[in-house]
C-alpha cells in the first residue's frame, strides 16, 4: 500500500510512505517520473511525511504509536519532535511550531524543541488525525454534526471559529489531510461521490 504523498517546498521533490516489503518506508520521487529513492532512516516502520517549510527535513510518524519525528530529507538519524501519543505532524508556515494531532487535541511545540503545548481554544478534531491544516490565516479543520461536515477556520490570534464551507457530500473515514495552497486561495479535500454494492448469485454451489 502506499500513500500520503507530499510535495517538497520546492516542488522539485514528493515524499509518500510505502509498504512494499510489509512495514512503511518513506521514499521520495521526482514528480516528472522516475524510480522512488527509498530515505535509509535508522528507525523501522515510518510512515506520513511531511516537509519542512525550508526542505531540510521530512517529519513523520510510525504506526507503533512511539510520537513524531524529523529526518534530514536525504536520510539519516531522526530526531524525535513529539512524544507519543502524537501523530500526523505538519509545520507551521512561517515555520515556527510544529502541529500535530494527540487524540481530540491539537498540540504544537517549537521546531527547534520545546515544551509540547496543546493549541489553546481549538475545538476537537477527528481522533485519526487528519481532518486539520495549519496556513497563514490559522488552521483549517472539519466539523461533522447533524449529518452535514463542514470546514472551519480557528483563527489562531483571536481563538475564535467560523465556518468556511459546508461540503455538499461526505467524506471517506481517512482523508489523508486537507492541504491549503501557498497563497490561501485553494484547499484539496476528498468525498465520497457515491457508494454502491452487488448482489451475486452462484450456480450449482456444491
Amino acid at each position: 500500500m502506499t500513500g500520503t504523498p507530499r510535495w517538497s517546498p520546492d516542488g522539485k521533490l514528493i515524499a509518500f510512505d510505502s509498504r512494499v516489503g510489509g512495514e512503511a518506508d518513506l521514499y521520495v520521487v521526482d514528480p516528472n517520473g522516475g524510480v522512488p529513492h527509498k530515505l535509509r532512516i535508522d528507525r523501522r516502520d515510518n510512515c506520513m511525511p511531511s516537509w519542512s517549510k525550508d526542505g531540510a527535513w521530512i517529519y513523520f510518524t510510525d504506526p507503533r504509536g512511539s510520537g513524531v519525528w524529523k529526518v534530514p530529507t536525504n536520510g539519516g538519524h531522526a530526531v524525535q519532535v513529539a512524544e507519543s501519543p502524537a501523530s500526523f505532524a505538519i509545520e507551521s508556515p512561517d515555520g515556527g511550531y510544529v502541529y500535530f494531532a494527540r487524540g481530540e487535541k491539537l498540540w504544537r511545540t517549537k521546531t527547534g524543541g520545546s515544551t509540547e503545548e496543546p493549541v489553546e481554544g481549538m475545538p476537537e478534531v477527528n481522533p485519526v488525525g487528519d481532518e486539520w491544516f495549519p496556513a497563514e490565516a490559522g488552521i483549517y479543520f472539519l466539523s461533522h454534526a447533524n449529518g452535514k461536515t463542514m470546514i472551519n477556520l480557528f483563527d489562531l490570534q483571536s481563538r475564535q471559529t467560523r465556518p468556511i464551507f459546508t461540503l455538499e457530500k461526505p467524506t471517506p473515514e481517512w482523508i489523508g489531510g486537507m492541504p491549503v495552497s501557498k497563497d490561501g486561495k485553494f484547499m484539496l479535500y476528498p468525498q465520497v461521490d457515491s457508494a454502491s454494492s452487488d448482489l451475486m448469485m452462484i450456480g450449482n454451489w456444491r
